[in-house]
């Protein structure tokens, strides 16, 4: 009776760590605030470096979204995550970015209830928005 109550555990256990292969080895994701943008951590330049975070449930402030992927890296993470469908703004969540160069010019649109700001000039960073299954599977933009 005992060796299959340990045999029942081990599999538990075994099916547990499968299902978050990361957790033992991985830190846990920063958490952001809805004002925080790539520019104010640092990662211009950082190109193709992709980065996890995670939002706290609440609402994109207004005029903190430029382009509609890719945004520029002076947009909040978390209301890029949330124009892009990546998380829920209202229970927040894992949002992958991926740094990536200046463009000539960024394009707003209505998405996801968040109007984004077009920005016709040159700027010096942006990012792309994933979601954290995306960055769990390694998916690149």
């Amino acid at each position: 009776m005992h060796a299959a109550i340990r045999t029942l555990v081990a599999a538990a256990t075994v099916a547990a760590l499968a299902g978050c292969h990361h957790a033992h080895t991985a830190k846990p994701p920063p958490a952001i605030d809805w004002r925080t943008s790539p520019l104010d951590l640092n990662l211009r330049g950082m190109d193709g470096k992709s980065y996890r975070f995670r939002c706290p449930a609440g609402k994109p402030v207004p005029e903190s979204v430029t382009g509609s992927g890719p945004y520029t890296d002076a947009s909040s993470i978390c209301a890029a995550a949330a124009h892009a469908g990546a998380i829920d703004a209202q229970r927040g969540g894992l949002v992958m970015i991926q740094i990536l160069p200046g463009r000539a010019g960024y394009f707003g649109t209505m998405q996801n209830f968040i109007r984004s700001a077009d920005y016709p000039h040159a700027w010096g960073g942006s990012f792309a928005v994933l979601s954290a299954d995306d960055f769990d599977s390694g998916r690149k933009p």
